[in-house]
Formats: structure tokens, C-alpha cells, sequence
């Protein structure tokens, strides 16, 4: 096991996660037991075991190098625990207890039909088994379908705890035991058929949650089999298929029409469309040329592609989601740790509740041992609160699951429970509320500049950025098929623009401010009066400087996503008010919001005026949510209270 190094947000301790397989658990309670276990480990720094996922996802720091210490307090705790790994399928061992809980299923279900007939004839007239027919009929369902939670509750006395199987077989073997004297022809009432049915159905009931577990795990399956098993490695002349697991950083791999992408790594030849919807959500495919970055589980198009490994194994950005939802359905909601809390407590609880119900049917209400008995057997069975551990967990995983499939990554459970006291929604605009692809559509060449070498001098220095208004003056150079030339020391301000050295030439490309910004530079009347007329309107303006002079003016259109007005109104509806933040200005700003319908609109703001923006609002009491895309919202998304990040999943 390769753990992943991680760094501890609250104390800056390195510290790495480690994933669990744990076998045996049958209750919340038992995952509370682990839990504990693995808290009193030294060197651990949290843990928390996952009842319907049955992993425990725990947090180290450095110092701890011998991690079977972890399996063996898991050990000591009654189950058993093996080293988790993307290949280790969940839907097996849950195909496997299913397996186990249906033949005691129908065993059960045979025994106890004649028990359900009895009572069907008691309706009509006074009907019994001999004490001798029931026992019969009640020894197989008590000791072949009930033996797991007798053996759970076993093993939790071995080790000192009691789980809510515990309460089962207390509850059945009171039953059971108490009718015994009967066979001796002893006056006492007969239980068999109780604890014949607690058994079945309680069995049932297991049954059915581990279907629904299977069920919550079905997402992350499907993710996981998006991984092609297979990869063609170009070896000198020839080609030799490899399992995908064997392929190295650096092994060049032929991707042919049609097949999942087995890596992520670098276009060396070809040049066609990938379907990247498993990472973007985007239903288009994207088209890709030599030199561009392809991704592991996408689809390759109707061109063969021949590409250069460059993140294998769990380093590609498919292992990353499949970790990342992992994590998520691991982590716990608060309401989940409320939960987890009641039911650590709970069955000692209802084991005093069930004595003192015994005792007070005994002493004070002075009924017979048998009426107390069965009071007493009530409490034991109907107070198993199966539900209360469980429906939480399996709410979680099931929603985290479906948003995975529908591209929305969730971090941690918690923000789900967030997301609802959530008063203020903020929205970056670029690449957010509009479409993010900008458009081209003029170009403003000063006298004494040619367009060509403009256009390839400013694509060259935007080639490193992933600003969506870079992408359309790399789209027309890529239209008009020119050749970059070799860009050097290129420096980004986030929201402002770039600069760099090309061919000897300085060359600057960003906002107005931006540019006027450095030395020696000052926008003419005309060009100022340019400018303005494009952002009346609604267009977006980017200035070009070549040596600390104004060379041209990129004139850009980003349209908002068709479906964004739709949405805003169903958030406003919601009872949240919306606002838009932007570095363009006010025009541009005010255009985009009222084609949105958002309530607030901030215009010419930099990345810490985001910050602040978020941070004004949460002075005032409210929860927020910030929405971007970009680099620029990073501080933003970070300080609020849920931070929601749009773009492709590699981000």
C-alpha cells in the first residue's frame, strides 16, 4: 500500500491518508468499535470507519511506518482489515454476504411457514403445535440463520462491547431458551415462534441493506471500469498490448478509433476529437492536436492517435475523481455524527431499559415471569435502531455516487448539509455564468503593426494560460493555421493579463488597467473611445502591447450558457440572492447580469477584491457560496463557506 502524502489544512503537519477494506462489521456499532481502535493508535491523527462502505479511512502523520499496527487494532477489535486498492471490488464481498444471507433466507423461510400457517388458523379457531413440533421447527432458523448475530454478539463480549446484534440474540435466545421448559411439560408459555420470526426477519432486513449497499456502490464501480484494462505500447517497430497497469511514464501508446485512452499523457501524432464528458460534463467532444494533454477513461474519436505516457496508475486525473469520490463517501456529515454518537451509547441504553421492564412487570405491576419476559424481549428486539445507522451513511454515498456519474465532484459529506444554510450565491461570469468559449470578433490593428505577427506574438504568450479569452485567440491562430514562435519568460498577474518575450520583443496582453500599468504607456483618446463603444456593447476588450507601445485591441464575445437565466431563476427561487462578480466592466458586467437576472453585480474586480467581496457578505451573517472556474477565484472559492468549482475535472 502507497499511501498518498498529504498536507493537514489545520496544523501544516505532513500527513498521508490510508483506505481500509474492513470485514465483519455488522452494525454502526461495530464501526463505532473500530473507530475507537483506531483513534487509540499512536500516530494517528483521525479515523473514521464507514458502515455502508465498510472502509475506514484513516489519517496519519509521518512518524507511523508500519501500517499493519492498523490492522491488527482492527484485529484486537473483532474484525478483520486488509489494505484497500482501487482493483479490490466492494460489489464482490457484498455478492458474496448476499449469497451467505439468502440460502439462511430460505432455510428460514421454509421453518417458519408452518408458524405462519398456525397463526393463520388461530383467526379461525384455537390452533397449537405440540411444544415438541415447535422446538423443530424453530432449532434450525435459531441456529443456522441466527448463528451471525449470535457470533457477533459472541465477539463482542470476547472483547468487551456490545453491538446492536447483541440486542438480537438476547432477544432470540430469550425467546428461544424460555419456551424450553415446555418440552419438559412444564407450565410455561411457548416463544419458539417469536424467536423463529425475529430471526427471519431481521435476516430479511440484512438482506435488503446490503442490496441497497451495493446499489450506493454501483457509481463508483461504474468509474472505476472506465479504466480500459489494456494498452498498446509501441516497442521500436512493433506494437505489444500490456496490461494498463504495466505501462510506464514515458512508454509511447497507440490509442486506436474508438477506445478509452488508457493514461493521461501528450498527443505525439493525430489529430481528432476526444469525448472528455467523464471529466467535463461537456457532451461535445474536444477537439485535440499534437502537444495537447489526453486523459485516462476518455474516448477517443474515429482517428488513431499515438500519444506519450506522462501520469500513470493513481498519479492520472481518473484515479484522482475515483480517490476523491472515495474520500467524500467516506467522510461523515455532522447529522451522521450525531448518529453515530446516539448508537455507541444506545445498546447499553436498551439493555438496562429491558431489565428495568423486567423488573418493574415482576415487582411492581406483579405480573407473572413469563409476562415480564416478554415485555422485556420487546424492548430488546424492536428498539434495534438498524435504521438510524444506517439510512444516513447510505443517503450520503448514494448522492455523492450520482452526482460523480453526472461530473460534479463532492469533497466532503459535510457540505451537503452546509449547501442548505446557504443564503448568498456568488458567480464569477467568464467561463461561469457565460459559456467560457469566447469568440473572436475583431481586431483592432494600430497603424504600423501586421495582424499575422500580431495574432502568433499574442497566441504564443497565451498558450500557457488556461484564461478563457486566451482560448480564443488561440482558436484563430489554430483556424489560420500559423506557426507560434518560442516565448520566454512569460508572467501572469491573475485577472489582469500576462506579459512575456517573444523573438526579442516585449510583449504585454490583458486588460486596459493592465496595461496602462506599465511603464511608459498611456491609451489614446481614440483608442479609450474604441474600447468604450465595444464594451457599450457588451463585449469584452483586451489590449496588446509590442515594446511598452499599444499595438492592438482583441475585441471578444463570451455569450452567457444558454441554460444560465433558467438557473438563476430556479436559485432565486430558492429563497438566495444572487451575485455577479467580474474584472470586466461595469457595461460588459451590467449587460451579462441583466441577460442572467442576478441581483448584485460588482464589475472591474481582481482576485482580492473577490475575496473581499465573499468575505463583506459573510460579515454580515450570511452562509455563502462562491461559483468559478479559474485561477483567479481560488482565494474566493477557499474562503467561502462552500465553494463550488466549475471547469473540467482535471482542474
Amino acid at each position: 500500500m502507497d499511501p498518498e502524502i498529504k498536507t493537514d489544512a489545520s496544523t501544516e503537519a505532513p500527513s498521508r491518508s490510508v483506505i481500509l477494506a474492513v470485514e465483519g462489521m455488522t452494525c454502526v456499532s461495530c464501526a463505532s468499535r473500530i473507530e475507537k481502535k483506531l483513534k487509540a493508535v499512536p500516530g494517528v491523527k483521525e479515523a473514521s470507519v464507514n458502515f455502508a462502505s465498510q472502509k475506514a479511512y484513516v489519517q496519519l502523520d509521518l512518524t507511523l511506518q508500519d501500517l499493519t499496527i492498523l490492522q491488527v487494532a482492527i484485529e484486537k477489535a473483532g474484525y478483520s482489515a486488509k489494505p484497500y486498492v482501487p482493483e479490490y471490488r466492494a460489489a464482490k464481498m457484498y455478492q458474496s454476504e448476499q449469497n451467505n444471507l439468502g440460502w439462511r433466507l430460505v432455510i428460514g423461510g421454509l421453518f417458519i411457514l408452518p408458524f405462519l400457517a398456525q397463526h393463520l388458523l388461530m383467526l379461525l379457531r384455537p390452533f397449537s403445535f405440540s411444544p415438541f413440533i415447535q422446538f423443530l421447527l424453530a432449532t434450525p432458523v435459531f441456529f443456522l440463520v441466527g448463528w451471525p448475530f449470535h457470533e457477533s454478539a459472541l465477539k463482542g463480549l470476547r472483547y468487551g462491547d456490545v453491538t446492536m446484534d447483541t440486542l438480537i440474540s438476547l432477544g432470540s435466545s430469550a425467546a428461544f431458551f424460555s419456551s424450553l421448559p415446555a418440552l419438559a411439560h412444564y407450565p410455561v408459555d411457548l416463544y419458539f415462534d417469536a424467536a423463529a420470526f425475529i430471526l427471519f426477519f431481521v435476516t430479511l432486513g440484512r438482506y435488503l441493506e446490503i442490496f441497497t449497499k451495493r446499489r450506493a456502490n454501483r457509481a463508483l464501480e461504474l468509474l472505476m471500469n472506465l479504466r480500459p484494462k489494456v494498452a498498446h505500447v509501441l516497442k521500436e517497430t512493433r506494437q505489444v498490448d500490456v496490461p494498463v497497469e504495466m505501462v510506464g511514464k514515458g512508454d509511447t501508446l497507440y490509442v486506436r478509433p474508438g477506445e478509452s485512452i488508457p493514461v493521461d499523457g501528450d498527443i505525439l501524432e493525430g489529430k481528432g476529437r476526444v469525448d472528455e464528458s467523464l471529466l467535463t460534463g461537456e457532451s461535445a467532444p474536444v477537439e485535440k492536436r499534437p502537444g495537447e494533454r489526453v486523459f485516462a477513461g476518455t474516448m477517443n474519436g474515429t482517428v488513431a492517435l499515438t500519444m506519450h505516457a506522462q501520469a500513470v496508475g493513481k498519479e492520472t486525473a481518473l484515479a484522482r475523481i475515483i480517490r476523491l469520490v472515495e474520500e467524500a463517501q467516506g467522510s461523515k456529515a455532522p447529522v451522521q455524527k450525531t448518529a453515530d454518537r446516539v448508537a455507541a451509547v444506545f445498546v447499553p441504553v436498551v439493555l438496562a431499559i429491558a431489565v428495568a421492564t423486567f423488573a418493574g412487570w415482576v415487582f411492581l405491576a406483579g405480573s407473572s415471569f413469563s409476562e415480564a419476559l416478554r415485555h422485556s424481549i420487546a424492548v430488546l428486539v424492536i428498539a434495534c435502531p438498524c435504521a438510524l445507522g444506517l439510512a444516513v451513511p447510505i443517503s450520503l454515498m448514494v448522492g455523492i455516487g450520482v452526482a460523480a456519474k453526472r461530473s460534479i465532484l463532492i469533497r466532503r459529506a459535510e457540505v451537503l448539509e452546509l449547501s442548505s444554510q446557504v443564503k448568498a450565491m456568488v458567480f464569477d461570469k467568464t467561463g461561469t455564468l457565460t459559456e467560457g468559449k469566447p469568440r473572436l470578433v475583431d481586431i483592432l490593428v494600430l497603424e504600423g503593426y501586421e495582424e499575422e505577427k500580431l495574432l502568433r506574438y499574442a497566441a504564443a504568450v497565451e498558450m500557457g494560460t488556461n484564461h478563457p479569452l486566451a482560448s480564443a485567440i488561440l482558436k484563430e491562430v489554430m483556424v489560420l493555421d500559423l506557426i507560434l514562435p518560442k516565448v520566454e519568460r512569460v508572467v501572469e498577474t491573475p485577472g489582469a493579463g500576462l506579459k512575456g518575450f517573444v523573438e526579442g520583443h516585449q510583449v504585454a496582453i490583458g486588460t486596459k488597467a493592465f496595461i496602462e500599468s506599465m511603464e511608459g504607456i498611456i491609451a489614446s483618446d481614440k483608442i479609450r473611445a474604441n474600447v468604450e463603444a465595444y464594451r457599450q456593447g457588451g463585449q469584452t476588450v483586451s489590449l496588446m502591447a509590442l515594446d511598452n507601445k499599444i499595438a492592438a485591441v482583441f475585441v471578444m464575445e463570451d455569450p452567457p450558457r444558454a441554460n444560465s437565466r433558467e438557473v438563476i431563476q430556479e436559485l432565486k427561487k430558492l429563497g438566495l440572492k444572487i451575485h455577479l462578480l467580474t474584472g470586466d466592466g461595469e457595461v460588459v458586467a451590467q449587460k451579462v447580469g441583466e441577460r442572467v437576472g442576478v441581483d448584485e453585480v460588482k464589475s472591474g474586480v481582481d482576485p482580492a477584491g473577490k475575496l473581499a467581496y465573499v468575505r463583506d457578505l459573510q460579515k454580515q451573517g450570511l452562509k455563502v457560496a462562491m461559483v468559478g472556474d479559474g485561477y483567479n477565484d481560488a482565494a474566493a472559492l477557499t474562503a467561502a463557506d462552500l465553494g463550488i468549482a466549475m471547469g473540467s475535472g482535471t482542474d
